[in-house]
């Protein structure tokens, strides 16, 4: 048995801690009467005497007697911990005074300036079929054995020396910490089910409950609808996803970077920012509350009648053809019927009616069969850039910092804006909505011009796009990508054709990590809803990690998580070519053939194709890539046009697989042998005439003298 010194007892005291021995199994103080010790702190006699004595452990009494100390204690072998740590702030975590138990669990210890409260049940969650606390604190009056008692060690700081933080940062710290309750308690709100003690019914009638429905509205938009856009209508900020699937969001009014304010996961919102009006604190809420708390002030009665309106819900047969009354208040005024089965809205609940779909709500119908899913969508969606992008998709565009990739994608933007090929790529016209946070508002005034004029000379029947292309300069003004939710209306009513985010980085939620797949995933997810309801295209520019980016495949460039390339329908990449003042323009598509890779001139202040130099020709790339055993692609050359088929041209890039598996070597070796074969004329390669869309820049190997020659 370790026994605890009077040094160690000492130092306590003299750290103005309330420190008493105590007894380790037990987990309480070894002296009677203790509670004397919560209003002051022992004497220097008292505390000598008191060690002097062997004990197998040491307690310190929070509260105002140890100088406003408060100790979160995360129980059930600190499950949440890890989880909790992730929601703040480094900075933050860094003061902070943290110990692991006996258990496996944690004690977070701190001072702040100002008062605490007595012990606070922060996070619940059943576990073998019992209800328990996860998350608590010691506050006013509690106490906590700490180190150097056996089975509690230090991780960072020390009791001596504990930082004092402020109200609002503790504020961050409980929050953190209740966002991680599961809802199991009294709290629990919106579960939708009639028989929730002190809680609206979701789907009252006149008829008794549910007793209406084979399926209450309530119920169905529970397991149906999103209510993502409804908190975004209503001002509210997503922050980010974490890897348990746990969304965080911020209230209206609230920096993102100062904190969350409520969490999403698995039809639960849980609220426990005492400031997010209408929502209460420390409350759940299922779809169908948050929907009645947004819409109708918490009516369920009217939520109910306005999701039946729009095709939630499905009433018994013996009620079909018979008006249900859901809203007698209103109806007795003459404006709060709405009839089963009609479509139409009631009048009082501030939706329009006969539309169909309720605002913010978008009806799922769930599977549907082969057959009509091909005559719904006979068609694929409408191209905005041929080979690369279509409407509702999105496209990375990433490239090195410096590189030129903003004034690539300006001469994109004019090209989207004119309605002309951009690299040989046909763009469909429409308006453009470019979002810059990184150029200021004269550098973009001078800019855009510039490109402009230099695009009209070697066009000169350019036509003016000054009133197709909008520009928002949000340098010094953060807003994230889930900002733009309050801006949709605007944006679909001026019908953009495409909005481009310069830079990506800079308009990620606060706290999101780049690097964590989920998080990314779900800002993407957000950017396809999006643009279901502008009705555009999102274009993405981000970076790469730093390196070497010549050995890597496309999907693999790019800085975070490899999400970004998987959840984007175009990942688009610039490489700088071997060639000084060259780069090397490739993409991974997902609606269109293969496109083949493109060199472009730095041509200032344009970018310009280069058909005659090769596109594998990277910078920093080996040129150690040929197995030893492969014959010599020069050998290799000398065969190739037996392959070569006259009458059916093949793109150059199936053609260097056919090589690749006809005489079974790497694909090195065979683009080096196609790439021989072409320099020595035996066969050709370049661009058809009269080629579908998507296929209008490839490149098609073809012999001297068969078929159509190429370009």
């Amino acid at each position: 048995m370790a026994n605890i010194s009077v040094e160690t007892a000492e130092a306590y005291r003299a750290a103005g801690l309330s420190c008493l021995p105590a007894r380790r199994q037990k987990k309480r103080p070894a002296i009677g009467g203790w509670k004397t010790w919560q209003s002051r702190l022992p004497t220097a006699v008292e505390t000598r005497a008191w060690f002097s004595n062997p004990h197998d452990a040491v307690c310190i009494v929070a509260g105002g007697v140890s100088g406003n100390l408060e100790c979160i204690d995360f129980d059930n072998h600190g499950e949440l911990f890890a989880a909790w740590m992730e929601r703040i702030d480094t900075g933050l975590l860094a003061k902070l005074v943290i110990e692991q138990t006996p258990s496996g669990g944690y004690h977070v210890c701190y001072r702040v300036g100002g008062p605490v409260d007595g012990n606070l049940k922060l996070a619940r969650g059943v576990r073998d079929g019992k209800d328990r606390t996860l998350i608590e604190t010691r506050g006013e009056g509690g106490l906590f054995l700490c180190a150097p008692t056996e089975g509690y060690s230090l991780q960072q700081g020390d009791f001596a020396h504990l930082a004092t933080i402020t109200p609002d940062a503790r504020k961050a710290l409980l929050d953190a910490a209740r966002s991680l309750d599961e809802g199991t308690g009294n709290g629990e709100r919106g579960t939708a089910t009639a028989g929730d003690a002190g809680q609206p019914c979701a789907d009252f009638a006149p008829t008794g409950g549910k007793d209406g429905f084979d399926l209450a509205p309530g119920d169905d938009f529970n397991a149906r609808g999103d209510i993502r856009p409804l908190l975004l209508g209503a001002g509210w900020q997503f922050s980010g996803a974490r890897p348990d699937g746990n969304e965080d969001w911020t209230r209206p009014g609230k920096d993102p970077r100062r904190g969350i304010s409520a969490t999403y996961k698995d039809g639960c919102f849980y609220v426990f920012s005492s400031n997010a009006a209408p929502f209460e604190p420390n409350v759940k809420y299922s779809p169908f509350a948050v929907y009645a708390t947004l819409r109708h002030n918490g009516d369920f009665t009217a939520a109910a009648a306005d999701l039946l309106a729009h095709g939630y819900g499905k009433p018994k047969e013996a009620a079909l053809g018979v008006a249900l009354n859901l809203n007698p208040a209103a109806s007795a005024a003459g404006t709060g019927q709405a009839a089963a089965g009609t479509g139409q809205a009631a009048a009082g609940t501030g939706q329009a009616a006969g539309t169909g779909q309720a605002a913010g709500l978008e009806q799922e119908e769930g599977p549907i069969s082969l057959g009509t899913l091909k005559r719904r969508f006979p068609e694929m969606r409408p191209v905005i850039i041929d080979g690369y992008l279509r409407m509702g998709e999105t496209m990375n565009i990433i490239a090195a910092p410096k590189t030129g990739k903003s004034w690539l994608v300006t001469q994109l933007a004019v090209c989207v804006a004119a309605g002309i090929d951009w690299f040989g790529h046909t763009c469909a016209a429409g308006r453009v909505l470019l979002i810059d946070n990184e150029l200021h508002e004269e550098t973009s005034a001078n800019r855009i011009p510039l490109v402009v004029e230099a695009m009209r000379k070697l066009n000169p029947g350019l036509p003016n796009v000054d009133d197709m292309i909008d520009v928002w300069n949000l340098r010094g003004k953060w807003k994230s990508i889930a900002d733009l939710a309050a801006w949709l209306p605007r944006f679909k009513e001026a019908g953009y054709s495409v909005i481009i985010i310069d830079a990506f980085y800079r308009a990620l939620p606060k706290d999101t990590d780049e690097n964590d797949n989920g998080s990314i995933a779900g800002i993407y997810n957000m950017i396809d809803t999006f643009a279901k309801q502008i009705g555009c295209s999102f274009i993405l520019i981000h970076h790469t990690s730093k390196g070497n980016q010549s050995q890597k495949s496309v999907t693999d460039v790019g800085s975070g998580a490899g999400s970004q390339s998987r959840a984007a329908d175009t990942h688009l990449i610039l490489r700088e070519h071997r060639d000084e003042g060259f780069l090397v323009l490739e993409a991974v598509v997902r609606s269109f053939p293969k496109q083949e890779p493109i060199v472009l001139q730095k041509a200032f202040p344009l970018m310009l194709p280069d058909y005659e130099r090769n596109p594998e020709d990277l910078a920093g790339k080996s040129e150690v890539g040929v197995r030893k055993d492969d014959p010599p692609p020069g050998e290799i050359a000398k065969r190739l046009p037996e392959l070569v088929d006259a009458a059916h041209p093949q793109p150059k890039g199936v053609f260097v697989d056919l090589v690749k598996t006809t005489y079974g070597i790497m694909e090195k070796t065979a683009r080096l042998a196609v790439d021989a074969a072409i320099a020595d004329g035996r066969i050709l390669c370049g661009r058809l005439p009269n080629q579908p869309k998507g296929m209008q820049a490839t490149k098609f190997v073809s012999l001297p003298d068969g078929g159509e020659p190429p370009e």
